[in-house]
């Protein structure tokens, strides 16, 4: 079925003016030229300008497709590494790197640019077949002109690949081609979920589509067979390479719905530790994942018309919205991007999760200036009785938006390739001449490792710097890399910063300073045991040689006051923080701090007002709520320790610290039902921790109901637990 759209502007009354709009259409061919054109600028881009990967997306290029696409070249399969994602990138790096000398790195570059050049000639087919030549000429320029689309042009990963594939699917069926344009439809739909897994939206989608159609059975059999094929592939060679590990994206949908504020590494190791399937993530509190899912279903797609289009073409998207579901051909496509929007609603915004809809933004924005055009050639058409006229206006501002948009995209990309970490290649290059090949190096990223060919090992979240060196060796670490992201994430080991660095079990054997404030120093970590006196005086000295460097850096200053008071000197790290406060900070960890130390004096009064301070800041973080709550029940006011461990509840709602405080203020209020409530919640969290048990069968027991006693006892010998260890006092003041 062809699309019905007018090719030139409807005829003029004799002796009336003919007004027409500038607005250009492309035909198939020339889309296909000016994407190609603007791919083979990309990869140059690429290739020459863009040597070192970022830390953002870059980071799983690094540490799991590169080693997994290398692992297929050989023809080994790791499962390890698909816990989160199929094989489909790794494998279309594979065979990409193939004609490249194997190298996959190569392959990465190009691939990014060429799958984001296919994404837009797709978007333009789709914008065509939906509402026309203009339309879908509109999408193709603004498309290529988007920040969004530069980026992941030039950031290598698994987005773009799947867009392309995800939009030439949708293409393919939407236009109602034979049984053998739906099998690659399908195929496409199928190896698409293998490198995004958000692409299952299509599947159903598509069957819908071809079952409104005339000769549906032997269509959706070629479709449906077409996209079981590549999953059910991966699902036989999984199998016979040790089967797969369990797909751990229900963490997503766990730190969006439990885990506000939050760091990733502190949630997965903490409370997402507790949940097991998708199921244990709904079930904890399934009102709350309803309201939740509901809320981003709206505020996403805001978040969308911010990030996926600026936002003077994404004023002009909602009227284009309303034109296409108002135009039968469109409404396939609306209701494949309802059906994605839908899918991504569990999960935590991420503009890159939601590239599939900004094609569909961007036609609808087309289809607004299409209208804009069509009445303001109209009006002219009245006013005028010129012969003939040529409207400039509506095109030129289309165009003159764009061309904003495409410059803040340059400008944004060429300062993030200025500011890459480059000192990870540097770094790795030194290594590799010092002849540690195949040792292991911790580091927050597996960038160093790649370039040095050494084995990375994660640098860990909670681990005191004089205990690095012990745990680091334990993971088979004998070097220790550190940069200004190690700094960001472990702020309390800026010390490692400083050049020419003493610390007893830390040999710094690399150190460099690069443009842009970049800088990278690398230790080997000794096997020498030093006793903890011993090395807390080393690191006070550093502590004060490093702020005697910097005596203007209110960064140096907090890190320095943050070390006194976890080394036990909280009068000296008060000094500090005061002076940071006095001078205006507005930096909440300078507040959280101050309330930590003035707890660790005994000034409560001090510690209340610096944690109400630090809330005005950063109202939305349990911590700041709970110290609250500590700080109250220690001055003797359960009622408002009661409601700050509840605030902490409402924003992690899965923070088993936070609710057990609240089920303890609870009982100090005699509110046993509450209390019981409280810990019951606790126990689906850890249902083998013995003591949250008996603290929820202790309350129960105050609130009167032996029958919840005996149940939460009954579950627990069901589950292993000693009878012996239940059947202790059930008290929840232990």
């Amino acid at each position: 079925m062809e699309n019905a759209h007018p090719a030139s502007p409807p005829a003029i009354r004799p002796g009336s003016s003919r007004v027409e709009t500038a607005w250009p259409a492309v035909n198939d061919r020339q889309a296909a030229w000016i994407a190609a054109l603007w791919t083979l600028a990309l990869i140059a881009v690429n290739l020459f300008g863009h040597p070192t990967p970022f830390y953002r997306v870059e980071t799983d290029l690094v540490g799991e497709y590169l080693p997994a696409a290398q692992e297929l070249m050989r023809g080994t399969v790791s499962v390890g590494h698909y816990t989160f994602k199929g094989p489909g990138y790794p494998l279309l790096l594979a065979w990409l790197a193939m004609p490249l000398g194997g190298d996959v790195a190569i392959a990465a570059r190009v691939l990014a640019p060429v799958a984001a050049g296919c994404a837009a000639w797709f978007a333009y087919a789709l914008a065509r077949l939906a509402m026309g030549p203009r339309v879908g000429t509109f999408t193709l320029v603004a498309m290529l002109a988007m920040p969004i689309q530069l980026r992941y042009a030039i950031e290598a990963g698994t987005d773009m690949p799947a867009l392309a594939m995800m939009l030439a699917s949708t293409w393919l069926v939407l236009r109602c081609g034979s049984a053998r344009s739906l099998a690659v439809a399908g195929l496409l739909a199928g190896y698409a979920m293998l490198t995004r897994s958000n692409a299952a939206f299509l599947l159903p989608c598509a069957v819908l589509a071809i079952a409104m159609r005339p000769a549906r059975l032997g269509r959706l059999a070629a479709y449906a067979c077409a996209a079981a094929a590549p999953l059910l592939a991966w699902q036989w060679i999984a199998a016979r390479a040790g089967g797969l590990p369990p797909d751990r994206n229900y963490l997503n949908v766990a730190w969006e719905l439990y885990g506000y504020g939050v760091p990733w590494d502190r949630f997965e190791t903490t409370t997402g530790a507790r949940f097991h399937s998708m199921l244990d993530v709904l079930r904890f509190n399934p009102l709350r994942a309803v309201q939740h899912i509901a809320r981003n279903l709206g505020a996403h797609r805001v978040q969308d018309l911010l990030q996926l289009t600026p936002p003077t073409l994404g004023l002009l998207v909602v009227p284009g919205l309303v034109r296409m579901a108002l135009h039968r051909d469109a409404r396939p496509w609306l209701v494949h991007a309802m059906a994605c929007a839908l899918l991504l609603a569990p999960v935590f915004y991420n503009a890159r999760f939601a590239l599939y809809l900004m094609p569909l933004y961007l036609a609808a924005a087309g289809a607004s200036f299409e209208w804009l055009a069509e009445r303001r050639r109209i009006a002219l058409e009245s006013r005028y009785r010129s012969p003939s006229k040529v409207d400039f206006a509506t095109p030129g501002l289309a165009l003159t938006l764009i061309a904003w948009s495409a410059w803040g995209g340059v400008s944004t990309a060429a300062s993030e390739l200025a500011d890459a970490p480059h000192e990870v290649r540097i770094a790795g290059a030194a290594l590799t001449r010092l002849g540690v090949a195949g040792a292991g190096i911790m580091a927050r990223k597996p960038h160093v490792a790649w370039y040095a060919r050494m084995r990375y090992v994660p640098y860990p979240t909670a681990t005191r710097l004089a205990d690095l060196p012990a745990q680091a060796r334990a993971g088979g670490a004998g070097y220790l890399f550190f940069s200004g992201l190690e700094q960001i994430m472990r702020p309390g080991d800026a010390v490692l910063a400083d050049s020419g660095l003493a610390l007893p079990g830390f040999e710094q054997v690399l150190w460099g300073r690069l443009p842009r404030g970049h800088f990278y120093g690398v230790y080997r970590l000794t096997e020498t045991h030093v006793d903890s006196a011993t090395f807390a005086t080393a690191l006070y000295e550093a502590l004060l040689r490093y702020e005697k460097r910097r005596p203007a850096s209110p960064e140096a200053k907090l890190f320095v006051a943050v070390q006194l008071y976890e080394m036990g000197a909280p009068s000296e790290a008060l000094k500090r923080l005061e002076l940071l406060e006095r001078a205006g900070s507005r930096d909440p960890a300078v507040e959280r701090y101050r309330s930590l130390a003035y707890l660790a004096t005994g000034d409560l009064a001090g510690a209340a007002r610096a944690c109400e301070r630090a809330m005005t800041l950063e109202p939305q973080v349990a911590w700041h709520w709970q110290q609250l709550g500590e700080i109250r029940a220690r001055q003797g006011n359960m009622k408002a320790a009661r409601d700050a461990f509840a605030h902490a509840v409402d924003i992690e709602p899965a923070n088993l610290a936070c609710l057990e405080s609240l089920g303890r203020a609870q009982i100090a209020l005699r509110d046993f039902s509450a209390a019981a409530a409280a810990f019951e919640r606790c126990v689906r969290l850890a249902p083998d921790n013995i003591a949250l048990r008996r603290d929820a069968m202790g309350a129960w027991e105050l609130a009167g109901n032996g029958m919840r006693v005996r149940q939460l006892f009954a579950d627990g010998v069901s589950g292993g637990a000693s009878p012996a260890a239940l059947a202790g006092a059930p008290s929840p003041t232990r």
